[in-house]
């Protein structure tokens, strides 16, 4: 039997007591790593309180010291006045959980009064056909909407942001994916800038992303200096001629 708990600290117990007409923001270390990057990036900046845990019966076994204390794989943070909720995902749920996961949270966070939710994913750049920065879909009840257009027909939302999407439609709470364009394998602060940059339209924030930015052009430098050292190291094991 699978077994997801949503676990809140009993000095917190008292604010989900009743319904609190919260806002969700969500996503996973999938492609570009946009989802994580941007949910700890919302947590830093907009100083959020860690309130609980996601536990699971095949939960990672790590942890780490972080600004706030302990850093676990599924952690719940509270930004009181603004009723909004982040759950950061610093772990993929392995497989054989990711359904009873996204189910059992989408269950508490309607049961604490979870009104609305915001998905955050990356979406693989070979899709892009125009000069856009990222593509979006909702769910019924949703208002939120956007000049930019909408995933096409045929292309898949995939993995634990998928079924997130799909729990949270069956509990009626409208859902709103950004997916901005990135590398899937590539760790992309530049695109998660673009999901901050999003949400602090829709939901009147006003999220400095210039440290994301500045990350993102560290992260490309390095990869750029990696790319030219490989090169040189493959000429220089390459055949010489005679002299």
């Amino acid at each position: 039997m699978v077994m997801v708990k949503i676990y809140v600290y009993d000095e917190y117990q008292e604010v989900f007591r009743e319904p609190g007409d919260w806002v969700l923001v969500t996503g996973f270390p999938g492609f570009g790593y946009v989802g994580t990057i941007a949910t700890r990036y919302l947590v830093s900046k907009l100083n959020a309180i860690k309130v609980g845990d996601v536990l699971t019966k095949y939960m990672p076994d790590f942890t780490a010291l972080e600004d706030y204390g302990l850093m676990t794989p599924y952690e719940i943070f509270m930004v009181e006045g603004k009723k909004l909720l982040i759950l950061v995902n610093n772990a993929l749920p392995q497989p054989p959980e990711r359904l009873a996961y996204a189910l059992d949270f989408a269950s508490w966070f309607r049961k604490v009064g979870g009104r609305r939710a915001i998905l955050a994913g990356g979406l693989n750049i070979k899709y892009r056909v125009g000069s856009e920065e990222f593509r979006w879909v909702s769910t019924e009840g949703c208002e939120w909407r956007f000049n930019e257009p909408q995933i096409d027909k045929g292309l898949y939302i995939v993995g634990p942001l998928a079924l997130f999407f799909i729990a949270l439609k069956l509990k009626k709470v409208p859902t709103l994916a950004i997916l901005p364009y990135t590398e899937p394998s590539k760790y992309n602060p530049k695109a998660a800038a673009v999901f901050i940059e999003k949400i602090n339209e829709i939901l009147g924030l006003n999220i400095d992303v210039g440290d994301l930015l500045q990350y993102s052009k560290i992260v490309e430098e390095a990869e750029a200096a990696l790319k030219e050292a490989m090169k040189v190291a493959k000429e220089e094991r390459g055949p010489r001629p005679y002299m």
